[in-house]
């Protein structure tokens, strides 16, 4: 059974862990980031894509409503083998058609999105929510799939933002896997 939905705060005024505050407070690239910080080789490991019902807080967020499906994708952030951020695209139905002319989106593959989305200047991002996300609850039961480290006591944060490109949005979540060196 899920717990209630996740609770998101304004990045700014939420009190965070010292060795995740930088990261998820970022309002740059996570990709570029996690590109300079790898260890190994960076890589985009492409999950799933399609079309399916968001979760609730993703259609409340991008005032969409709750039975419309969107397009969804999602994608593992890799260092090497290593699993570091588990990433949920959303885009609204009514969106999808001019933001897969635009951003091609339907067909990235193992490319990252962000790459995209810092390098357009037509696409701007909305402010930065944060969240803890515990077991049981629907974005923590998406992303534990992505780690072998998770059990029942394991706290994994979030970071989430909508894009915008002309009256289109779409909304991208990351969700930073535990058990990392994030300093």
């Amino acid at each position: 059974m899920l717990k209630s939905q996740t609770h998101w705060h304004p990045a700014p005024t939420a009190k965070l862990p010292a060795e995740l505050a930088g990261w998820l407070t970022d309002k740059g690239s996570l990709t570029l980031r996690l590109q300079q910080t790898s260890q190994q080789q960076f890589k985009v490991d492409l999950q799933q894509t399609g079309w399916q019902k968001p979760l609730p807080e993703e259609a409340l967020k991008l005032e969409q409503p709750l039975y419309e499906h969107a397009y969804c994708r999602e994608v593992i952030l890799r260092d090497g083998d290593q699993a570091r951020v588990f990433a949920r695209t959303i885009v609204p139905r009514v969106s999808y058609q001019a933001l897969q002319a635009h951003l091609h989106i339907h067909h990235l593959g193992n490319r990252s999105l962000g790459e995209i989305l810092f390098t357009d200047p037509a696409i701007k991002r909305g402010p930065l929510e944060v969240a803890s996300l515990r077991s049981g609850q629907s974005l923590f039961e998406l992303a534990k799939h992505s780690s072998n480290e998770l059990n029942e006591s394991s706290i994994m944060w979030a970071r989430r933002s909508c894009f915008y490109f002309a009256d289109n949005s779409l909304l991208v979540c990351e969700i930073f896997l535990p058990n990392q060196d994030w300093s």
